[in-house]
């Protein structure tokens, strides 16, 4: 209770809001799942239940663009373009299932609202895009893609879009039931590079932007297994709730209240989480792998092809990363080798200085001006040299040789008045 107290009144707002949503969605899976209301009035659930979510994080993203600046102010303005035609779309469906009765065409009006929304969906997140930062240069943002992107597509595969694509459907339906999977992997592949290159500020709305995303593709996946088997019934799915769940994630996203900037003389370091979620995605990877040999399926041309081009992919990364490494553990060790010899330099002339001071006989005022003046700016060179050291220090995360030289300096600072 002490904890909630010393929160602010937004960020209490907002807890109860996310807990507002777990609760709902969970109820709105229930009811799906084991037509609590009536068949009827669960297709209206959860076909309204869809188009309203969408409508609320188009909302949320056109309020949270109008209080942004700069970059943030296009992301979340594309965001809830896509999450309006996403909306629109639903409606569309909802037209069709809930008012008219009658089945859903496919490909239909709705399927331009919902593909419509992607390339919005991926510019939006581009949008929130930072330089990068450390070693992250912009070729090798784009080779990160990649892989996170055959890696993803090795996840499809394995759980279903495998099927999806042999299926006996004719190519009018197939192929839109190949871009809901392939879109939703566009939009994860720009979403994790997005959280990698994400600002202190941002992190918390990339990771509820990257749950509401993950959500929406279990259920596009689903969609399209299911649709491809002629599966997807009139009711709905319980997996339905992946739209849902993840519009309304991606509403928290756009209201989170992100804490206040703090100021710095350089840039945070990336998280432990950020630098490991690309790499995350060859877990999943292994996890379709595994699941098709356990379903027996055999291992096909393309899979094998995914896994022979990841793993060379992968090799390139680690060659270049500790090459990468060594060049700059190479520069850190000239550098301080350098500092060092100076500092040691600049130490050894304030003692000398001191040292014809106090014994040399009577001095005249000028000469001793003179000598002051000496140590004077040989300290001031101790004292620039002691920064540099210090922001060498704050970007290789290390503090021994900081640590063993900072007590000499300040020892010089104590001696002169």
């Amino acid at each position: 209770m002490g904890a909630w107290m010393t929160l602010d009144s937004r960020r209490r707002t907002f807890i109860a809001l996310v807990a507002a949503v777990v609760v709902v969605s969970v109820a709105y899976a229930l009811n799906v799942r084991f037509l609590l209301t009536g068949q009827h009035a669960v297709t209206a659930i959860d076909d309204i239940g869809e188009a309203v979510a969408a409508a609320i994080a188009s909302a949320a993203c056109a309020w949270a663009a109008s209080r942004a600046t700069g970059k943030d102010k296009l992301g979340w303005a594309l965001m809830g373009i896509s999450a309006g035609l996403w909306s629109a779309g639903e409606v569309v469906w909802s037209i069709y299932e809930v008012g008219l009765q009658v089945s859903v065409p496919y490909p239909s009006l709705a399927d331009a609202g919902f593909l419509g929304a992607v390339p919005f969906a991926i510019a939006g997140i581009r949008a929130f895009w930072d330089p990068a930062r450390g070693t992250s240069s912009r070729w090798r943002v784009w080779f990160d893609g990649v892989i996170v992107a055959l890696a993803l597509t090795s996840t499809a595969w394995g759980f279903g879009l495998r099927t999806v694509y042999g299926s006996g459907s004719p190519w009018s339906t197939k192929v839109f039931d190949l871009a809901y999977p392939v879109s939703d992997i566009l939009i994860g592949t720009v979403l994790i590079l997005a959280i990698r290159r994400a600002r202190q500020q941002q992190k918390g709305r990339m990771a509820l932007l990257l749950i509401g995303v993950a959500s929406y593709s279990i259920a596009d996946s689903a969609f399209s297994y299911l649709n491809a088997q002629g599966a997807f019934g009139a009711v709905g799915n319980v997996l339905d709730t992946g739209w849902f769940l993840g519009f309304l994630m991606i509403a928290l996203a756009a209201i989170y209240p992100a804490a206040p900037a703090k100021p710095a003389a350089k840039e945070a370091p990336l998280d432990l989480w950020q630098l490991a979620l690309p790499w995350m995605t060859l877990l999943t990877a292994s996890a379709g792998d595994v699941y098709s040999a356990l379903s027996g399926h055999e291992l096909d041309l393309f899979m094998s092809s995914l896994t022979a081009t990841l793993a060379v992919l992968l090799t390139v990364n680690m060659i270049i990363e500790r090459r990468e490494f060594l060049e700059m553990l190479t520069e850190s060790e000239n550098a301080r080798t350098m500092l060092n010899q100076e500092f040691k330099t600049a130490l050894v002339g304030i003692r000398r200085f001191s040292k014809r001071i106090q014994d040399a006989e009577p001095l005249e005022l000028d000469e001793v001006r003179r000598f002051a003046a000496e140590i004077n700016r040989t300290a001031e060179q101790l004292d620039g040299m002691v920064e540099e050291m210090l922001d060498a220090d704050g970007e290789d995360g290390s503090g021994g040789e900081v640590d063993r030289l900072a007590p000499a300096a300040e020892g010089v600072v104590l001696t002169l008045p």
